[in-house]
């Protein structure tokens, strides 16, 4: 038992570097936002719920940045289920896939689908719902022309491991662009990769080339873009990885961070687990609304004065254009079963996926 969940914690370590550049801190405690408390009986059958005026608790973990906004309108405006009282939990970036794997109360969650996978395929049982961030990540620069991947050749790029780093070597591996690891660029036909373990760090780095007037270039997602654009003026956008992604595939984004479900929970709760996830279909159109963004940062205020975790969200400067870069969405597992299998074929072909893995009553 301890060597599996060795393996389970090793490999959801491995899977979350894309979300480290949100946030960082400790897991967040048991607060509740945005007033998701529900009584009443259940009606749903099929479920293991409790009746009679009592509520069953339902726990959602949920990592500092984007994946949280991916479920901004829940958190601000409840969650109505009759028989289910809601509490989010939001954690440092790095930590949901520990997180996870060693709270037994952690019944849903918000992941990278490629960590979801590979978790899957050490035997954890656990189910994608549904896909909710498509791609938000970019390489910004500093004091530089370049434009495309084509032009990073002879350039070093700063960038975060895990799916950072394995999204960004396949788009040049694909187009044909030799890389490295290292800080420095010794040949003028390759693309250096310096691995850094934050995205602040890397804003960090930008920041100091912008004064010393020095290129430099390093990947980062929203909305750490713009965090980044307001501490380093120069700051441009380079390349777009999801559009090289859909130049490389016949799909629009890719499916980078889902909702997954403990499989035991979703057996005993499956009417919930199906009623949350059309909660939040309607999440990115109402996020597209500023008086929105405000009440969600109200809302995560609201929620910090208690919580163990200060989410980075309640005082980042959340634009509408941050919002739209940041490519929220809605698909269900059985919507978005092709453009996964595709993903992580490509980007972790040992893995395979088979059905039990897509959650079927969404």
């Amino acid at each position: 038992m301890k060597k599996f969940l060795a393996a389970v914690l090793a490999v959801l370590m491995l899977c979350v570097g894309v979300f480290v550049a949100c946030g960082s801190g400790n897991e967040g405690d048991n607060s509740q936002t945005g007033g998701n408390s529900q009584t009443g009986d259940n009606s749903q059958t099929g479920d293991n719920s409790q009746t009679g005026g009592q509520t069953e608790s339902v726990d959602v973990y949920l990592p500092d940045g984007t994946p949280a906004l991916a479920v901004a309108q829940a958190i601000t405006e409840g969650v109505d289920i009759d028989g289910y009282s809601v509490n989010f939990h939001i954690i440092a970036a790095g930590d949901i896939g520990k997180v996870f794997a060693a709270h037994d109360d952690a019944d849903l969650a918000i992941m990278p689908t490629i960590g979801a996978a590979g978790v899957y395929s050490n035997g954890m049982g656990i189910q994608l719902v549904s896909t909710n961030v498509f791609g938000n990540l970019f390489i910004v620069g500093v004091n530089g022309t370049a434009a495309s991947l084509a032009e990073l050749k002879g350039k070093v790029v700063m960038t975060t491991a895990a799916t950072t780093i394995q999204l960004f070597q396949y788009l040049l591996e694909q187009n044909e662009i030799e890389y490295e690891l290292g800080s420095q660029a010794v040949d003028a036909d390759k693309v250096y990769l310096n691995s850094y373990d934050s995205g602040q760090q890397i804003i960090q780095a930008l920041k100091a080339a912008e004064a010393k007037q020095t290129e430099a270039y390093g990947v980062l997602g929203e909305p750490q873009v713009t965090m980044c654009q307001t501490n380093v003026p120069s700051a441009r956008i380079a390349v777009d990885f999801q559009a090289e992604w859909e130049s490389l595939t016949e799909f629009d984004g890719y499916p980078q961070a889902s909702l997954i479900v403990r499989g035991s929970f979703a057996s005993s709760h499956s009417s919930f687990v199906s009623a949350f996830a059309d909660a939040l279909k309607g999440n990115a159109a109402w996020l597209a609304d500023a008086e929105n963004i405000a009440a969600f940062q109200a809302a995560l205020a609201a929620y910090n004065e208690t919580a163990d975790y200060q989410s980075t969200l309640a005082a980042a400067n959340l634009t509408t254009d941050t919002i739209e870069r940041c490519n929220l969405g809605f698909q269900s597992a059985s919507d978005v079963k092709a453009s996964v299998i595709d993903y992580i074929g490509r980007l972790n072909p040992s893995v395979e996926l088979k059905d039990d893995f897509f959650f079927a009553a969404a």
